[in-house]
């Protein structure tokens, strides 16, 4: 697999590099669109025709090193990506460095989520997603992408943005009150939920976004494509803003169905990993 942004040599260093992408090739025949198997490689090969300089903070990430991990493979069921993950981030993590996990369906995000947690316990994860994934159990399989946040859930404080739909065990399972849909969101004209999303999150933060937060007309390509999602700039918004004020530790990004015949989608999510790290260089490293 290919260097992510097109890096070479220094820039590139497993030592020396503040960022490490972890691609997570997974997905199972119970998703919707199993396409998700892919997405690493798409975003990572999208990511080679990036314009590096970033144009909101005139600042360029690549300086400050960019390690793109091999693949994880045997990835055979949904217990041992949960693990193998984990300990790959853990390792990531003990090294000071920060992970930028490229799925793969949700099941890569219980793993991730789970090795940060493991470092504090003054941590809040925040979802971006469409889907609360606060299932028990589907399909037989306690980790199932749909049972995701029910387990994260149980590791730290939750805090969910841009849901639109919720499963049968979702609202028992689910704290309403850290949950901001959609809906709210869009009608939110003086943008209060912002606020009170700062205000439900601690000094530490670990973020696992699904690309279907956004909307199907700016991101299509996902697994299930549900309508009314947010736009690009509100999400790199409150993005930007949760990176200003907590450490964030690491980030998961997946749910992209690559799809041949429209490649913008893995662009934007290769832009959107970038940004991330753009956001976490100048509020943590000093870039």
């Amino acid at each position: 697999m290919k260097n992510f942004a097109a890096l070479k040599g220094a820039f590139t260093d497993y030592n020396e590099a503040k960022f490490f992408v972890l691609p997570v090739p997974y997905s199972t025949q119970n998703d919707w669109n199993p396409m998700a198997n892919r997405g690493a490689e798409a975003i990572i090969e999208a990511s080679q025709h990036l314009e590096l300089y970033d144009t909101e903070t005139r600042r360029q990430v690549w300086q400050k090193g960019i390690h793109t991990s091999e693949p994880l493979f045997n990835l055979n069921s949904d217990e041992k990506v949960c693990d193998l993950v984990k300990n790959k981030v853990s390792e990531i993590l003990e090294m000071d460095k920060f992970p930028v996990v490229l799925g793969g369906n949700r099941t890569v995000s219980i793993g991730a989520a789970s090795a940060a947690c493991s470092k504090t316990d003054d941590i809040t994860v925040v979802q971006f997603g469409a889907h609360n994934s606060m299932r028990v159990n589907y399909k037989g399989s306690e980790y199932s992408p749909e049972c995701a946040m029910y387990h994260i859930k149980k590791l730290a404080p939750l805090v969910q943005i841009g849901i639109r739909a919720i499963g049968a065990d979702g609202e028992r399972n689910s704290d309403l009150s850290k949950m901001f849909f959609a809906r709210d969101i869009f009608f939110d004209h003086n943008s209060r939920w912002l606020n009170e999303v700062y205000d439900a999150i601690t000094k530490n933060v670990y973020i696992t976004l699904d690309l279907n937060v956004l909307d199907p007309s700016v991101m299509p390509s996902v697994s299930v494509p549900e309508p009314g999602g947010l736009r690009y700039f509100t999400l790199l918004r409150v993005l930007k803003e949760i990176f200003r004020r907590s450490n964030v530790m690491g980030i998961d990004i997946v749910g992209l169905c690559p799809d041949n015949t429209n490649v913008a989608p893995n662009f934007l999510a290769a832009r959107l990993a970038y940004q991330a790290m753009t956001y976490k260089a100048i509020y943590s490293y000093g870039l």
